[in-house]
């Protein structure tokens, strides 16, 4: 891939977050005006801070992954710029285009196969911090507890699942035989990604990687309900997590870039439900994805300054 790639991705991120600065203006400017100017400057900055512990606690993990593989002459430096660099890419659906992490890692003899083991535990485990703490918000609403059966029981399921290789095998072949052969080719894969990954998915791998996403996803809940807290909208933090992590899931459902739009619809659709007014629903959905989706953004365009893709490989497959 060209140097040019990355100018012409850098441009057309800026062209994302102008046209998404347009649209906070265009219906809800005053609103979050006003939600902003009574943040204020350490308010505005404690919300940073939550999301920069997100990241910081992200990359820890991911540092941790890279002890599982061999690499060469790859400071932590070097590690911590490609990791954010990969946030340059959120608004790729299902976030896949964070995997650019992989071409600079192939330089320094980290194979493509490894760095796709993790990058794929690590979204695993984020789906599975993510739904975790979701089910905070069916928890506070007691005509909906009945439901907190369905994602438990799928995070116990897949717990159980990746630690028995033999059951996947089986799965698969029971597929095979059941399904179109299109849905079993794609299930083929996403098993022999597990069955690839099974050094990561060890105990004290999956589990610390699972622990760390918690605390990751937690933080931007609590900036969350710091945004909530200010603007004067009565919500737990337990119930301010869960519908910031639900309002996650929902937007990646949508299998739009970067969850957008899917993610904002459920925040104030359920924001509005909590009791809060259309335009304080949207002046925290709005101040909310701009601190941490669009913040994220903006640090990875900036990483991948500098940085070049048409370097030849120091390794190869």
């Amino acid at each position: 891939m060209p140097t040019s790639y990355l100018n012409s991705t850098l441009w057309i991120i800026s062209l994302a977050i102008l046209s998404y600065l347009t649209y906070t203006i265009w219906v809800g400017f005053d609103e979050t005006l006003q939600a902003i100017v009574r943040l204020g400057t350490i308010g505005i900055w404690i919300i940073l801070s939550l999301s920069l512990i997100n990241y910081a606690l992200r990359f820890l993990r991911w540092q941790w992954y890279l002890t599982a593989v061999e690499y060469s002459q790859l400071s932590l430096w070097q590690s911590f710029r490609y990791y954010v660099t990969g946030f340059a890419f959120t608004m790729t659906p299902g976030k896949a285009g964070e995997m650019i992490r992989s071409v600079f890692l192939k330089r320094h003899g980290v194979t493509y196969p490894q760095s796709l083991s993790m990058f794929f535990v690590e979204r695993l485990s984020d789906l599975l911090a993510s739904l975790m703490l979701s089910t905070l918000i069916l928890w506070h609403f007691k005509s909906y507890q009945q439901w907190l059966l369905i994602p438990i029981g799928f995070v116990i399921t897949v717990l159980i699942v990746i630690r028995h290789p033999t059951w996947l095998i089986r799965l698969q072949q029971l597929l095979i035989t059941k399904v179109s052969k299109r849905v079993a080719n794609g299930c083929r894969n996403v098993i022999e990604l597990i069955l690839h990954s099974h050094t990561l998915l060890e105990y004290r791998f999956f589990y610390g990687s699972l622990l760390l996403s918690l605390l990751a996803w937690t933080a931007e809940g609590i900036g969350f309900y710091y945004i909530l807290h200010t603007i004067g909208i009565d919500c737990s933090l337990s119930l301010a997590v869960g519908i910031y992590t639900m309002s996650l899931i929902i937007g990646a459902l949508s299998f739009l870039p970067g969850g957008l739009g899917g993610t904002e619809a459920a925040m104030l659709i359920l924001l509005t439900h909590l009791g809060a007014t259309h335009q304080d629903a949207l002046a925290a959905t709005l101040i909310c994805r701009l601190a941490t989706l669009w913040f994220a953004v903006a640090l990875g365009a900036l990483a991948m300054l500098g940085l070049k893709l048409d370097s030849k490989p120091e390794y190869q497959l």
